[in-house]
């Protein structure tokens, strides 16, 4: 029953409150703005286990990398940008549901906590092997684990129609190519909303 993120498919308003919110924002996700926004507002999104969405993706590789950075940066932005304030703003009001949404947020996109938690990994064994201290190193272990784990258990409950598990066990090599999308955020972070090419008569 706690609140969700808008992902731009599916979604649902009352008239009322739609027509109080800020539309024409330009935001790389303008999906999940809207969102915080109307959590902010007293009307958290809600999600809908009974509907069922359908949507076509981009398929040339132009296509996927565009709304791949559109997507990852724009989530990064509102991380840095939003989640601190949400979670503010839900500490002074006591809203219980804004502080959840707030915290679902700072959770970075899959592959740049595997990222993150696998830094962590090489950091603690640095320090293990120069201070002979094992339990930094130890605890991050068992955080890779469950992180792992937890991503096995979701794609077995909910993704074995769209990802294969020969498919799965590329995830290093997925990994290892999201690395300059995210060196890029840092350095030269996109901030124009663009329209990905969705197929060949797009302009």
């Amino acid at each position: 029953g706690l609140p969700c993120q808008l992902m731009g498919t599916g979604m649902a308003f009352v008239w009322q409150d739609l027509a109080q919110s800020q539309l024409a924002s330009s935001h790389l996700v303008e999906d999940m703005k809207l969102g915080l926004d109307l959590a902010r507002a007293g009307k958290a999104p809600q999600y809908c286990a009974e509907a069922s969405v359908t949507s076509l993706f981009p398929m040339s590789e132009e296509g996927v990398a565009s709304q791949r950075a559109r997507w990852e940066h724009g989530h990064l932005g509102v991380i840095v940008e939003e989640a601190p304030k949400l979670i503010i703003q839900a500490i002074k009001t006591g809203n219980i549901k804004l502080m959840m949404m707030g915290l679902e947020l700072i959770v970075p996109p899959l592959a740049l906590l595997m990222l993150l938690v696998l830094g962590l990994c090489v950091i603690s064994f640095v320090y293990f092997v120069v201070s002979t201290n094992v339990l930094p190193f130890s605890l991050t272990l068992v955080l890779l684990a469950a992180l792992g784990l937890s991503t096995l258990l979701a794609w077995n409950s909910f993704a074995t129609h769209i990802l294969s598990f020969k498919d799965l066990l590329g995830a290093p090599f997925i990994l290892l190519a999201k690395i300059p999308l995210y060196i890029k955020f840092l350095v030269n972070r996109q901030v124009d909303w663009v329209r990905s090419k969705r197929d060949n008569t797009d302009a």
